[in-house]
């Protein structure tokens, strides 16, 4: 079912993975920061984000079929997210916690949906990837069901589930190349 040997090593996963990694480290360590500049961080990261997905698409559809374009569709939220935010930053900020919430639960069932393929890599990684998966939901849902203490909290939420996206993009990379 899946080519193994059609697969490289995927630089725009690592990429992805690195830059979450780098906004996760300014979100944890300056959590005074406005959140004019988080709406900003996290728009780009959406942006790159939705790219990186776009840009293996024609890959994955031809392994797991029509849960890639279930992908193409979440890529394509992510960039126009991202770009709402750039364009309406005040309606980034109000709406920021509710967005998160739902960009993370619809991202980590995106990545659980088409994580089966990681298995012809290695099985280790395969299971760190359904892990990683099932903490973004768990802070997704955490973000849904108390917006406020969210928004008190989202600079330490965000970095978190920005560790794990980033985490996760890079063993998708690495997960491709084996």
């Amino acid at each position: 079912m899946f080519r193994r040997n059609d697969w490289r090593f995927d630089w725009s996963e690592l990429m992805t993975g690195i830059i979450f990694l780098i906004g996760a480290y300014f979100l944890l360590n300056k959590p005074k920061a406005t959140l004019s500049g988080l709406v900003i961080i996290v728009a780009v990261a959406a942006i790159i984000r939705g790219i990186a997905k776009i840009s293996v698409y024609g890959q994955l559809i031809q392994d797991t079929g029509i849960r890639a374009t279930v992908m193409l569709v979440n890529a394509i939220l992510d960039i126009v997210i991202g770009l709402l935010f750039i364009f309406n930053i005040p309606a980034g900020i109000f709406t920021m916690s509710y967005m998160f919430a739902i960009w993370f639960l619809l991202d980590a069932i995106v990545g659980l949906l088409n994580v089966s393929h990681l298995k012809q890599f290695n099985m280790g990684l395969y299971i760190l990837s359904i892990i990683l998966n099932v903490l973004g939901l768990i802070v997704g849902l955490l973000l849904l069901m108390n917006p406020v203490v969210a928004a008190v909290t989202m600079t330490t939420l965000l970095g978190f589930y920005f560790v794990i996206v980033g985490i996760n993009a890079i063993v998708i990379a690495i997960a491709r190349r084996l």
